[in-house]
């Protein structure tokens, strides 16, 4: 499967084979926020189109001539950035979810202090 443009977020699948994978960014509607990454195997290869499976989610039925847009390999540097960023964004509404949920006296010191540490470091790299 050829690379594509990453910063266009395309990926050509004029050469796609069966077994190749690809990564598909989803997107809440009207807006830029990630709401999942799926990985896609291709599954079938027909002279106009492609079917792709996932393990979770519906399988695609993309068109082989045209480019497709959110779609990545793996080891595309713009894919891993946003892949990281997913993850952290997906552990950091987790965690306010858990804060959210507990009483004040769920919090021991060890706890506390890692918030400040942590707060500290983000005033440090805010003021340079």
């Amino acid at each position: 499967m050829a690379t594509g443009n990453a910063y266009g977020k395309y990926l050509d699948f004029a050469d796609a084979e069966p077994g190749d994978r690809f990564w598909r960014v989803e997107h809440a509607p009207y807006s830029g926020t990630v709401t999942a990454l799926r990985e896609y195997t291709v599954a079938e290869v027909q002279a106009k189109t492609v079917r792709c499976t996932a393990e979770a989610g519906k399988p695609l039925k993309l068109k082989r001539a045209l480019p497709q847009e959110n779609c990545y390999l793996d080891a595309d540097p713009y894919f891993q950035n946003i892949s990281r960023s997913f993850q952290i964004s997906t552990q950091v509404q987790k965690v306010k979810q858990w804060v959210k949920e507990c009483e004040t006296m769920d919090f021991d010191q060890e706890v506390i202090d890692a918030i400040l540490a942590w707060r500290e470091r983000v005033a440090a790299r805010a003021s340079r």
